[in-house]
């Protein structure tokens, strides 16, 4: 059944985001710490891989999943552009991402009342640089930052 509400949800997201060029998509996976946490609400705008810059962060479709990463190089690959993408906490990029898997850039965060605009800055790239050499650091940050909404029963 969890399975089945999932992918009707994601059906309805893509549909949105076709229909409309934006929608908003809750994140649940922890490899964006610090810039996105489980729970975040995240703002995603229709774009190519043409427009898309290496530190923008990017949300594709691949094997069923969507992945929301940092950009870190775009190639040049049997004629065509590519998207070299890494979660924040990750040591290692993904596979390259194409035109077809690109669903689009996420231009905000919704966290709790606060909307933020997706960056990378000096203290967050020192947090992700902890984050992903200590996974004992990511549980801690993980337990005591939860956001307000997580705590709220």
């Amino acid at each position: 059944m969890t399975d089945a509400l999932n992918d009707a949800k994601q059906q309805l997201f893509l549909e949105v985001l076709r229909a409309y060029g934006g929608a908003k998509f809750a994140a649940n996976g922890a490899s964006m710490l610090p810039a996105q946490w489980p729970g975040d609400v995240l703002e995603v705008r229709r774009q190519g891989v043409a427009e898309t810059l290496p530190g923008q962060v990017v949300l594709y479709e691949r094997e069923g999943c969507f992945v929301a990463h940092r950009v870190v190089d775009k190639i040049r690959q049997q004629g065509r552009t590519l998207l070299v993408t890494r979660g924040d906490r990750l040591t290692q990029p993904d596979p390259p991402v194409s035109q077809d898997e690109l669903l689009g850039r996420i231009t905000a965060i919704q966290r709790g009342n606060r909307r933020i605009v997706p960056r990378s800055t000096f203290w967050s790239r020192m947090a992700s640089w902890v984050l992903c050499r200590s996974e004992f650091c990511t549980r801690v940050v993980m337990h005591f930052s939860r956001p307000e909404r997580a705590r709220v029963m």
